[in-house]
This record gives structure tokens, C-alpha cells and sequence, in this order.
């Protein structure tokens, strides 16, 4: 046993501490309980998606069949119509009286024109009278018959009211056809959900599984809460509904307030018309299938814990005591400021802890010699910190220059005139000081770029910009203002200004600029406008705005002018 102990103690912490984990632990709890948790889960979940979306498919095959079924019906009934009025041989209430009597899945079938009148209406067995049913006008704004009617298509409406009963019913739309195949109305069919509901029912499986139908807009047709289907419950905001109005086939976790659990659920589209169909079942059910097969594991690993935790308790005492001392001694050198050094640990302590020992020994005798040569480096420390201070102005120096100014043609900014001319409004130099807003914006700019390329169209940009800067004089500011537009502010009169603008105008006009080799002739769109500086100052906004209104009227005066909108 001394042996084995002297063998142990030899032996690295690392090293003691992965095989106490591994033995004791690890193999009997982890690995054993990680395989048997997973294979029992994916077992479930095979059987889950092999089953729970099985049924949600298969569920949907019959539902479609309905439906197509339905409208096959429908659209035969409309042909009859049709034919039956060509040859004036039986009515149209007759004629639906015998759709309802064949279609037994039709609750009702309504007969509009194109101008949303009823012409008639079967129920059951039963032929109403028109005159004698009130309401009958409501379905002029049936959506159902609104699209069917304007797309001369057939259509099937979302789970909805009757606007007669109330009651929660789906409308089917069907053209009616004279015998030249012109739309003389519509035919409405009211689907039986009783029928849909006793196709829903047939799913049934374990104590809470269960299944349910929402139309296109994730509305409850069929359901085993009824007052949901009365209600027409919307579930839109659930995942699952969401991944099945988005013709997605699956399966999933979501939380049911139904059955006010966790389910897991399979779940279908029906093809064609946009219905969903989940299938769920509480997830607890199936947890409970997992746990069954993990109840006598955990016994096993309760064991094994136990005889873990005693052996990691002895392992980590003999670990701890001599770092504990390590601890210790460590803060009384720094309540003596690094002062002494720490004491030796016995010879039965674990290797690492006693290499640990010797190296923290030759580290603080290093700190103490380190720490002079601290006391000499925090001497030229201030030094460095005022040339670094020194550099970060000068960044920022050239930083403010470049946010001042637009990096293609060197002009000022947007942001920078507008400031500029803020400041420049708040000032007056005289009685009768006055300043000329000029709003430059080059005509066909697009097609340049488009004819000669991007890089074209920076040359012509960067040539007004020289251009502008010559026409302008002191105090006065010009900027780019965005895309191909220029912006300039003069202190000058309202006649200075225009003979300046005119001047630029006809500058560019009469400069063809070089470009690869071609000519690219260009014009310009002008809008002026001057205002006297009041003591008050003046809105920077409305004198743009005006500017801007005026540069528009050259443009819709035909472009290459200038336009002054001054009073």
C-alpha cells in the first residue's frame, strides 16, 4: 500500500486528477448516461417523425382530395348553368337545389352576377326566396366572390363568418360562363367544416396527441377545443403555424396553450391550397418514455457519484493543504510589501504543487529585482505620455480637416457650408448687407456616367468644382452638397449674383472636358436666390429651400440656365 502511495504522490496533479475522473466518474456516469439519454431521445424522435408527420401528411391527402373534389363539383355546376340558361330549359334556383342535393359536402350555394347581385340561393334541401331572406347583399362583399370575380379564376376564401348565420364556414368561388366563355358571375360555395372537423378527428394517439387544421392565414378550421373552432382562433404567431403557411413540412417543439404544455408535433401543408395540419403530443409523454429507460441508470450513477465525490474529497485535501500554505504565505509578502519569500513545502505534497512552490520563489526574488528597474522606467514614462499627447493633436488636427471637407473635389462639405452659413446669416457688416444663395446641379448626369463610366463622371464633377472655386471671391463659400449638385453662398448684391451665376453658367457651357481620348460637353442648372441680412439673421433652411425651388424651375424650364426666384 506504501508503495502504491509513493507511486501516487510521484505522479503529476493532472495526471491523479483524469484518472480518479475517468474510473470513477466519467466512464460510468458520462459516457454510459450521455449514449443511453441520446439513443433514447433519438429514438423518440424517430418514432416522432416517422409517426406524429406521417399522420400530418397522410392527413393532408384526404383534405386536398376534398377540396379539389369540391371544386370539380363547383365548376360542373357553373358549366350547367351555364348551359341550362342557353338553352332556357330549367332555372338557376332549380338548377343549385340539385348541386346542393348531389354536392353533399356543399352546406350552400349562392348565385351573384357581376354586379354583386344574388340571383339565387340554395340551402340544404332548401330554395330561399329572395325576397323574403334579408341580408342576402352582404355577399356583394365577400372576398371570395371579389376575387373570383375579378380574376375570372376560382378561388377558396380563409375560414370566416357567414354573413348571413355567423357561424364559421369557407367560401369556394367559381366563374360562371356564358357559351362564348364571357363571365356573367360568379358561383359561391359554402364548404361543410363539419366535414373537415370528422377527417381531423380520426387522428388520435396517446392521453393529450391529438390534431388540428388552420386555413391559409393560420386560422382554426378543425379542432378539438370547439370554442376555438367557433371562435375562429388566429395561431398566425406560433412557429409551427408559421412553417406551415409557409409550405413547410416538419417537425417541431412549440408550447401549446390548449393543453397548456410543451408538445412536440409533426407537421404538413396541404398542397395547393396553403392549409396546414399539425399533429402534437405532449412532450412529457415522450419525456416519460425516456425517463422509464433512464430510472435504473440513475441509480447505478448515484453510486458512482457517491464513491466520486469521497474520492475527489481526499484528493482535494491533500491538494489543498499545502497550496492552502502557499495562499498564506503569499499574502502576508504582500502586506509586508514582497518582503521574505514563501516557505517550502513538504516532501509528500503532489510534484506540481512543489515545482509550483520553487518556481513562485524564483518569481518574487525576480519581482524584487524588477521593481528598481520599474522605479527608473516610471522616470521617462511622463516623457512619453507628452509626445503621444503631442501626436494625438496633430491626428486630430488633420481628422477635423478631412470631416470639413468632400474627399473628391476638395470643396467643402455639406455639413461644414451649412454651419458656415449659419455663422455667416447670424452677422451683419452693413445696413444693407444682402447674401446670394446659388444652388448648381449638372444636367444629365446620369447618362454621363452611364456613357463614359463612374470614373468620367468624378472628372466632370472635379472640373465644376474648379470651376466654381474661380467664380468665387472673398468671403464667399462654395461646397459639394450631394451627388451632382454644388452649393455656393456670395456676399454680394442680388444683380452681382446673377451676372456671377451666368458667368459660371456659360464657362462650363463653352469648356468641352477631355476624357480618354473623347469630348464630354456639359451644361448646368442654376437657382439663385438673395435675401438682405436682417438683425435677427435669416433661416439657413428657407433660403436652401429656396434655392433649391429655383434650381428646379431651370430644370423644368429646360435645363442649361439660370433661375432667380429673388422678390
Amino acid at each position: 500500500m506504501k508503495i502504491m502511495l509513493d507511486r501516487l504522490r510521484a505522479q503529476p496533479v493532472s495526471r491523479i486528477l483524469l484518472l480518479v475522473t475517468v474510473v470513477v466518474a466519467v466512464l460510468p456516469i458520462s459516457v454510459l448516461g450521455y449514449y443511453i439519454y441520446h439513443s433514447a431521445w433519438q429514438n423518440s424522435w424517430r418514432e416522432i417523425r416517422e409517426k406524429h408527420q406521417l399522420r400530418a401528411e397522410n392527413l393532408a391527402v384526404p383534405l386536398s382530395t376534398y377540396v379539389n373534389d369540391q371544386r370539380s363539383m363547383l365548376a360542373m355546376t357553373a358549366h350547367m348553368v351555364t348551359l341550362m340558361k342557353h338553352r332556357a330549359e330549367v332555372g338557376s334556383p332549380r338548377l343549385l337545389e340539385q348541386g346542393i342535393i348531389t354536392m353533399q359536402r356543399f352546406k350552400s350555394l349562392i348565385q351573384l352576377d357581376m354586379k354583386g347581385h344574388v340571383i339565387a340561393y340554395a340551402e340544404g334541401s332548401h330554395i330561399h326566396n329572395l325576397e323574403n331572406t334579408p341580408g342576402l347583399e352582404k355577399f356583394a362583399n365577400e372576398q371570395c366572390y371579389l376575387r373570383t370575380r375579378d380574376s375570372g379564376e376560382w378561388s377558396l376564401s380563409g375560414v370566416k363568418r357567414n354573413p348571413l348565420t355567423g357561424e364559421p364556414t369557407i367560401f369556394m368561388g367559381q366563374p360562371v360562363l356564358d357559351v362564348q366563355g364571357k363571365m356573367i358571375g360568379v358561383l359561391l360555395g359554402e364548404l361543410q367544416i363539419d366535414y373537415i372537423e370528422a377527417i381531423r378527428a380520426r387522428v388520435r394517439f396517446g392521453k393529450k396527441g391529438h390534431s388540428a387544421i388552420v386555413d391559409q392565414t393560420g386560422h382554426v378550421i378543425a379542432h378539438p377545443n370547439p370554442q376555438w373552432m367557433k371562435e375562429i382562433r388566429d395561431l398566425s404567431s406560433w412557429p409551427i403555424v408559421k412553417d406551415m403557411m409557409a409550405g413547410k413540412t416538419g417537425v417541431t417543439k412549440f408550447y401549446s396553450p390548449f393543453i397548456k404544455a410543451d408538445m412536440v408535433a409533426g407537421y404538413a401543408s396541404v398542397p395547393g391550397i396553403g392549409w396546414g395540419i399539425m399533429v402534437p403530443q405532449p412532450e412529457s409523454e415522450v419525456a416519460a418514455q425516456v425517463n422509464e429507460l433512464m430510472r435504473s441508470h440513475l441509480i447505478w450513477a448515484s453510486i458512482g457519484l457517491l464513491l466520486a465525490i469521497t474520492l475527489a474529497g481526499l484528493l482535494a485535501r491533500w491538494i489543498t493543504r499545502p497550496l492552502d500554505r502557499l495562499a498564506s504565505a503569499g499574502r502576508q509578502l504582500i502586506q509586508d510589501g514582497s518582503v521574505g519569500n514563501l516557505p517550502e513545502i513538504r516532501s509528500n505534497s503532489p510534484k506540481e504543487i512543489r515545482e509550483l512552490n520553487t518556481v513562485l520563489r524564483s518569481l518574487i526574488a525576480g519581482l524584487q529585482r524588477s521593481r528598481e528597474e520599474v522605479r527608473e522606467l516610471n522616470s521617462s514614462l511622463q516623457e512619453r505620455v507628452d509626445e503621444a499627447t503631442h501626436q494625438l493633436r496633430q491626428s486630430n488636427e488633420k481628422l477635423e480637416l478631412l470631416a470639413r471637407r468632400d474627399s473628391l473635389t476638395e470643396l467643402a462639405n455639406r455639413r461644414y457650408f451649412e454651419n458656415s452659413l449659419s455663422q455667416a446669416l447670424s452677422r451683419r457688416s452693413g445696413d444693407i448687407d444682402q447674401v446670394c444663395v446659388m444652388l448648381v446641379d449638372i444636367d444629365h448626369f446620369k447618362q454621363i456616367n452611364d456613357a463614359y463610366g463612374h470614373a468620367a463622371g468624378d472628372t466632370v464633377l472635379s472640373h465644376i468644382a474648379r470651376v466654381l472655386e474661380r467664380g468665387m471671391r472673398s468671403g464667399d463659400l462654395v461646397a459639394r452638397y450631394g451627388g451632382d449638385e454644388f452649393v455656393a453662398y456670395m456676399r454680394c448684391s442680388n444683380e452681382v449674383g446673377m451676372q456671377r451665376a451666368r458667368e459660371i453658367r456659360e464657362s462650363i457651357d463653352s469648356y468641352a472636358i477631355p476624357y480618354n481620348g473623347k469630348n464630354i460637353h456639359i451644361t448646368v442648372s442654376i437657382g439663385l436666390y438673395c435675401q438682405v441680412l436682417t438683425p435677427g439673421g435669416l433661416d439657413v433652411n428657407k433660403l436652401l429651400a429656396n434655392a433649391d425651388d429655383a434650381m428646379y424651375r431651370a430644370k423644368k424650364q429646360g435645363r442649361n440656365r439660370v433661375v432667380d426666384i429673388t422678390h
